[in-house]
């Protein structure tokens, strides 16, 4: 009996796992890879009972961990305490990044509010301080006048613009000139 135990010892010995084999040669998942996708989205975001904005999308990457949203054919609006909308910017591609409170567009954006429309290649929205960046070229429209520029700083309801290198079409009150 002790040479048959000996050897389905040996033989246990000779056929268990190995180191190699108990390791998982795939690794973890790239940060590249979303959580979930969605197609078609209808998205409200609320700040207590109150609307804060909607998206509208083709398609919803979420990354959950990061708490990164990335939407391709974006409609975002934003609304005020009363319920009326705020603003509404509308891009090729979007990312909403909660844990920084940024949105960035890129891509045909569009901003439209009650005080005119914004378009440019690319945006960048704090909404922690609500400020809106455009490093690029911008066309600001506002009652018939366009204002072209660069670097542009503003705010979600287009009240307050700051840029550089501005060219003027329509006519503009002197007092609505900063110099």
């Amino acid at each position: 009996m002790k040479p048959f135990v000996s050897i389905v010892i040996l033989l246990f010995t000779l056929c268990a796992c190995q180191k190699a084999t108990l390791q998982n040669s795939k690794g973890v998942l790239e940060r590249g890879v979303p959580d979930e996708i969605s197609y078609d989205v209808n998205l409200t975001q609320f700040k207590d009972t109150e609307f804060e904005y909607t998206i509208q999308a083709k398609k919803i990457e979420r990354f959950h961990d990061r708490r990164l949203m990335h939407g391709y054919s974006v409609t975002l609006t934003t609304y005020d305490k009363n319920g009326k909308i705020n603003s509404t910017i509308k891009a090729d591609t979007t990312i909403v990044d909660d844990a920084r409170n940024l949105v960035f567009a890129n891509g045909n954006t569009k901003m439209t509010s009650p005080n005119g429309t914004l378009a440019t290649s690319r945006l960048t929205w704090d909404r922690g301080v609500d400020e809106i960046t455009a490093p690029e070229k911008v066309t600001l429209t506002r009652d018939g006048s366009v204002l072209r520029g660069d670097n542009l700083r503003t705010n979600s309801k287009l009240s307050l613009v700051l840029m550089d290198n501005i060219s003027a079409e329509g006519i503009i009150n002197q007092k609505d000139i900063d110099w």
